[in-house]
């Protein structure tokens, strides 16, 4: 799935990551120094480039098997994932939870549901717990836990709203949950009846209907029957992250008196007693937070915000709090890596973070008392979902790169040693899958620009190629897998995704690169990347498109109205005229960040810098794409663009999708978007009718390969 338009306040996990193909090795373990041994994670060049390797089709991108979100036992024996199939009949994909064991194999269904999700190892490993919708017509998501050495699972709560996010406390007598408040029963009854009205940006509503919320606690009980939870929380308030201390009695959380769209910075965290309800606010003022965490010995507090003081465009930063003193200060003050996640370590003097830096992402260590940082593992590709055992002597992880799925791995950080523990998509090893190259250029200002180059094997003249723009601004383009690139490589097109002014894992200048300038540098990089690989003989001046999801939609549009050397355009998700959007969508980046002020106090640069103002100067073909629910850059600015090219008299095409937010998510329509944008590209880049292959027979008899 495109990037979305999203701001870095601090990531807790790499999301949306797309997977790769599998090799063909067998499930294995190797000796490795943190991944110098790369040899050891992707198949080589050679086997990766049989002659008579099959070319990767949208429908290979459409079956992928993923797995994802390991969680590792305590003891370290066991592993816990997520695994997800398409079910083409049914347009959707099905969850079921996987265990398997620390060398690689029994891999299994852990539960016999695809309901079930959001799996978790008790502290002492003898229970797993997990969430599923129970009721009738009115299914509700409850808690259930189940021991893993057989039996049955017992439902935990009753609770009247859906259990959401969960922990356990650390002796494993309870687990803490998050739910959202219900309606006394009266009011509930009206809404039913009709007396359903939203009254926007006021009490828990933002721009659609919200709820106030809170956290509770359970008693886990070998009870037959679930038991009724206490609330530990006050209302009313919106609760975002929490985390109880080690020893249970007290519990810090993130918290906001309204629900207003554009105003998380008014986020603040709160230390509480148990016991007695007492509260201490430790933070006040205007900067979200978020990924709350405990110390071992339960002396300090860490958290992540973009700052202490205001909402800054930052990578976003780890705070330690220590409560004794009540001292905040800055951990890794130094670094430019991007934390995405980060783990205590039980020792208490270092924490494991999960960081992007540029186009990789890997394990470091932080030294809680000097801000040092130690990078652990130092391999090509994304890692991501870290889970560690109690001694933090193993780690499992996801791991991504340009022509390997998304796999699950574990490490043995006390030998160096390493073991597969997946192999989701074994099929994919016969695809002739394309190794990108990282490439760096020179923009007009003398910046240099770094971007991620993908071309067909064996060219040897320039030829067609894409420039594809992140979203944000501040995404990125990283070494991951990207099912879109590998689709056009093997369709005859260099691929060429320049991470601009303003994206992340680059340091927080680069980020800041585009302040009140959307538009204006980053448009420039893009301009003198593509001449950069034109120099270089890899694309031809006559056969280029550009294409963009979210902000790259935005920056794609901005930049057909700029030049005309691109035969065709492919916009997802945009945004075409800045003013109009201003209460429709999120505006708090634009006005903090990118554009500045507002419609009225800054009027005439806002009208300016929308690529609706200028679309008299396109000539570019465009095929425009939306999800009709999407909150984030709504469907009418599409429409709206779309429009006015017709009207123009410019080749356009607008496909709208029912049910879809930012993303496109159902399989049937993100075929037809893979499809239809592939048409739209050979048609005026190439002067050509194309069509796909056929979608393998629904009936045939599937064979699905053994996970490991």
């Amino acid at each position: 799935m495109p990037p979305r338009r999203y701001l870095p306040i601090i990531r807790v996990l790499i999301a949306g990551t797309r997977f790769s193909g599998a090799s063909n090795m067998r499930i294995h373990s190797c000796k490795w120094s943190f991944f110098a041994l790369l040899g050891c994670l992707v198949p080589s060049a050679a086997a990766g480039q049989a002659v008579d390797a099959a070319a990767f089709t949208v429908d290979d991108a459409i079956d992928m098997v993923r797995v994802s979100g390991p969680k590792l036992a305590p003891d370290g024996t066991r592993i816990l994932f997520m695994k997800d199939e398409l079910d083409w009949d049914e347009n959707k994909r099905e969850s079921r939870i996987w265990v398997v064991g620390a060398d690689g194999q029994g891999a299994r269904p852990f539960t016999g549901s695809t309901d079930d999700s959001n799996p978790e190892w008790s502290p002492d490993g003898r229970w797993v717990s997990f969430t599923r919708p129970v009721g009738d017509s009115n299914r509700v998501r409850q808690l259930f836990v189940l021991p893993v050495d057989g039996g049955e699972a017992v439902q935990l709560t009753r609770h009247p709203t859906a259990v959401g996010s969960y922990r356990w406390s650390e002796d494993g007598t309870s687990v803490f949950f998050l739910a959202n408040d219900s309606l006394p029963d009266d009011l509930e009854e009206e809404r039913k009846k009709g007396d359903d009205a939203v009254f926007i940006d006021e009490g828990p509503n933002g721009q659609t209907r919200g709820s106030w919320n809170g956290v509770w606690r359970v008693s886990v009980s070998a009870a037959d029957a679930p038991v009724d939870a206490t609330r530990v929380t006050p209302g009313p308030r919106r609760i975002g992250d929490y985390a109880p201390s080690p020893d249970g009695n007290f519990l810090v959380y993130v918290y906001r008196e309204e629900n207003r769209r554009n105003a998380g910075h008014l986020t603040e965290v709160v230390l509480h007693t148990i016991a007695t309800g007492e509260e201490v606010q430790i933070t006040d003022n205007d900067a979200p937070e978020a990924q709350l965490a405990w110390s071992p010995d339960g002396r300090a507090i860490t958290f992540g915000a973009p700052d202490l003081e205001t909402w800054e465009l930052d990578q976003g930063n780890l705070y330690h709090y220590d409560i004794p003193t009540g001292n905040i200060r800055q951990l890794a003050a130094d670094t430019d890596v991007d934390i995405r996640s980060y783990h205590w370590n039980p020792g208490g003097r270092s924490i494991e973070i999960v960081a992007l830096d540029r186009t990789d992402a890997n394990i470091f260590r932080v030294d809680v008392r000097s801000g040092e940082v130690e990078q652990v593992t130092h391999g090509n590709g994304i890692i991501s979902g870290a889970s560690f055992d109690a001694l933090h002597r193993k780690v499992a992880f996801m791991h991504v790169s340009p022509r390997e799925p998304g796999d699950l791995w574990l490490a043995d950080l006390s030998d160096n040693s390493r073991v597969r523990l997946t192999d989701a998509n074994p099929g994919l090893a016969d695809r002739n899958l394309a190794e990108p190259e990282v490439v760096r250029w020179e923009s007009t200002d003398g910046l240099e620009i770094e971007g991620i180059l993908y071309r067909p094997a064996g060219r040897t003249v320039p030829g067609a190629a894409v420039l594809e723009i992140h979203g944000g601004p501040a995404g990125v383009f990283t070494r991951g897998f990207d099912a879109d690139a590998q689709i056009l490589v093997a369709q005859g097109y260099a691929v060429l995704q320049p991470n601009v002014r303003g994206s992340s894992g680059y340091g927080d200048e680069l980020l800041r690169g585009n302040m009140n300038d959307i538009g204006g540098g980053d448009y420039h990089d893009l301009m003198t990347g593509v001449d950069a690989i034109i120099e270089r003989g890899v694309a031809h001046p006559d056969s280029l498109a550009v294409k963009g999801w979210s902000y790259g939609g935005i920056l794609g549009g901005w930049t057909i109205t700029r030049t005309e050397r691109f035969k065709a355009a492919s916009l997802g998700a945009m945004v075409a005229d800045w003013r109009s959007e201003f209460g429709a969508g999120f505006n708090f980046d634009v006005v903090r960040w990118y554009l500045g002020g507002d419609p009225w106090s800054n009027r005439d640069y806002w009208t300016e810098r929308s690529a609706y103002s200028h679309l008299d100067r396109v000539t570019t073909p465009t095929i425009l794409f939306h999800g009709t629910e999407d909150r984030t850059d709504t469907m009418e600015q599409s429409m709206n663009f779309f429009a006015g090219l017709r009207h123009l008299g410019v080749e356009a095409r607008f496909i709208l999708f029912p049910r879809e937010g930012h993303g496109i998510r159902e399989p049937r329509h993100r075929r037809t978007l893979l499809v239809e944008e592939m048409r739209w590209l050979q048609r005026y880049v190439r002067d050509m009718e194309w069509e796909p292959p056929a979608r393998p027979d629904a009936d045939a008899k599937k064979e699905v390969a053994a996970i490991s």
